[in-house]
């Protein structure tokens, strides 16, 4: 990470693209997974067309390496200056005075990092993350995400339930809200059009507290700078019908990937739990 950090956002414009090509040739895994994906949500282009967006996604990809670096160790105030005016901030400030919570969901798509430290630069803010396997690790990446002050609660129960009295308090919380979750955590609705198995925690805050949800993303520029946008969702995520209200986060979700289809993290496997009597999508 020190190593990376030495790579600037306007020197990555030029470093990344090499860097990704090699990757997309060495990594069969990402290839073949980013193509599956591709192909599945956008069937009416051409190969091409899907190619040239899936080497583009690679290219992100790397950039989000080498800002890993930034994020760990530059003095806060140098990455800030990095940001370009934010879209769609007004929604954030309305949504916080309304004093019911504000459930800002943010996907795979962009810079997420350098959106959790702009969010957290200017509010009190907690995100969800899920704890890996290595209790080292996490308190390595526990460290380095907490530099400007925000507050991480674990996906555990008790988690869980801290997360909620965020909530119920009036003060903004960050998930990720297209992480396929374990069966059982999660209903089927469409995404693209295709059944995904997706996470049912945000319409459940929803529909316990009334928060507000936001979708948000920090789009890569042409020029090494950065900008947040922030959408607002469907209002039938709100539905106390479950399918409908993820259907709307789907959607969500979709309309953030839309802003810029390359910065997408298309090598994840997002369709792989399929229903029943569904083959396997990524055998």
């Amino acid at each position: 990470m020190r190593l990376f950090s030495w790579v600037t956002p306007t020197s990555a414009i030029w470093i990344a693209p090499p860097v990704a090509a090699m990757l997309w040739w060495l990594s069969p895994r990402k290839r073949r997974v980013t193509r599956i994906n591709l192909k599945a949500v956008y069937p009416d282009l051409s190969a091409d067309e899907r190619d040239k967006i899936a080497r583009a996604s690679m290219v992100h990809y790397v950039r989000g390496v080498f800002e890993a670096g930034m994020l760990w160790h530059w003095p806060i105030e140098r990455i800030t200056q990095y940001f370009d005016e934010p879209v769609g901030i007004q929604l954030l400030e309305a949504a916080r005075k309304s004093g019911k919570g504000v459930v800002i969901a943010v996907p795979h798509s962009g810079s997420w990092e350098m959106l959790s430290l702009h969010v957290q630069h200017d509010i009190d803010y907690t995100i969800l993350y899920k704890p890996s396997r290595f209790p080292d690790l996490d308190n390595l990446l526990l460290s380095k995400r907490r530099r400007q002050g925000a507050k991480l609660v674990p996906a555990t129960p008790s988690g869980l339930r801290a997360f909620y009295k965020v909530v119920k308090a009036g003060n903004p919380v960050g998930i990720l809200p297209d992480q396929e979750p374990t069966q059982g955590d999660g209903v089927f609705a469409p995404f693209y059009g295709i059944e995904t198995l997706t996470g049912v925690l945000v319409p459940r805050i929803v529909q316990t507290t009334g928060a507000t949800v936001l979708f948000a993303v920090c789009l890569r520029l042409d020029n090494g700078r950065y900008q947040p946008h922030v959408l607002a969702a469907d209002e039938a995520i709100c539905s106390s019908d479950m399918r409908t209200a993820l259907t709307a986060l789907n959607k969500g979700i979709k309309n953030i990937i839309e802003l810029d289809t390359t910065q997408y993290l298309w090598a994840y496997k997002r369709f792989r739990n399929r229903p029943a009597g569904e083959p396997k999508f990524y055998k």
